[in-house]
Formats: structure tokens, sequence, C-alpha cells
């Protein structure tokens, strides 16, 4: 039996985990157990898509952002979830990520393609993904959106397969105490 893919697009589960729960630490959340919420099953692989903070010596706020990313990282890793990292592109004071929305479209094709999953869960309201999303399911598999309570994508409910929200009891259930 194949696995379902679970993918967390890290900026957008960010926002909307913040949103809905703004107290919730997410350097110690358990992402696996929310993707098993969301699967019901524990036959599941996952992804944490995110764009990678790099220290700027000229930029002290960097190395607090660079650490808190790398504690996030280790949590992830000690969760089995696989970091698929993108970059932070820096736009005179504002900073961009890139590449992330790329590598999800790429996984959820790739996927596709080579059969590796039967079902996708995309943890993600960005739209940019959903040639990707309707490629994969000329394939044959379902593409579940994962969005959130009073926060959801319109053109993300009408091109995936399925949709599914994650609530507040959800985010504060696999907060670590």
């Amino acid at each position: 039996m194949k696995k379902n893919l679970v993918i967390f697009d890290g900026s957008n589960f960010y926002h909307g985990a913040k949103h809905l729960a703004p107290q919730i630490h997410l350097t110690e959340f358990n992402y696996r157990k929310l993707a098993e919420l969301i699967t019901k099953t524990q036959n599941i692989e996952v992804e944490y898509c995110v764009g990678a903070v790099k220290k700027d010596r000229h930029n002290n706020k960097s190395f607090k952002l660079y650490a808190n990313q790398q504690a996030l990282f280790h949590n992830l890793e000690q969760q089995n979830i696989t970091i698929k990292k993108g970059y932070l592109l820096r736009n005179r004071f504002i900073y961009h990520e890139k590449g992330v929305d790329v590598r999800i479209a790429l996984d959820i094709m790739h996927g596709a393609i080579k059969n590796k999953y039967s079902k996708c869960y995309v943890i993600s309201s960005d739209t940019d993904i959903i040639p990707a999303i309707l490629d994969a399911k000329r394939e044959g598999k379902e593409i579940i959106y994962v969005g959130f309570e009073k926060a959801t994508s319109r053109a993300m409910q009408a091109n995936c397969s399925k949709t599914m929200l994650i609530t507040k009891k959800m985010i504060k259930q696999c907060a670590k105490r």
C-alpha cells in the first residue's frame, strides 16, 4: 500500500496556525501528529518546505531567525519529516521566499508520475501550485487541499479533489506542552 504524501508549505502553515492560535510555539509543534489527524493514518510521508534563513552579519535579527529555524529543523528531524529548502531573497529590507512553491509543485508532480503516493495532502493556500495539482489529478491522483478555518483559498478548493480544514482545536491538540 502506497503512503499518502503530506506537504507543509512552511510559511503558509506558520501564518495560518498563528492566526488560529497565536500563543503556540511552532518550533516545538507536533507536525507528524497533525498530519496523522488530517490523513487519519500513520502510513504517511511528510515534507516541510520552507525558505532557509541565512545569518547576515549586518542584520542582528537574522541571527535570531536562524536560531529559531534551526530549532524548528531539529524538531522536524526528530519527527522523521523531510525538510525541503528554498531560500530567502532580500529586496531592500524585505525578505521574499523563493523556490518553495516550485519545490512543492515538483514534489506533487514527481510523486504523481512515479506513482509514489495515492493521495497528496497540500497544506498551502498558494495558487501558484494549481497547474501541478491539475496535472497530478490527470495522472489519477487525489489531491486534497488543507486550509485553515476562516482563511481558505477558493481557487484551491475549486481545483483540488477535496478540501479539509485545520481548526484551532487541531492546532492546540498538536502543541507540545
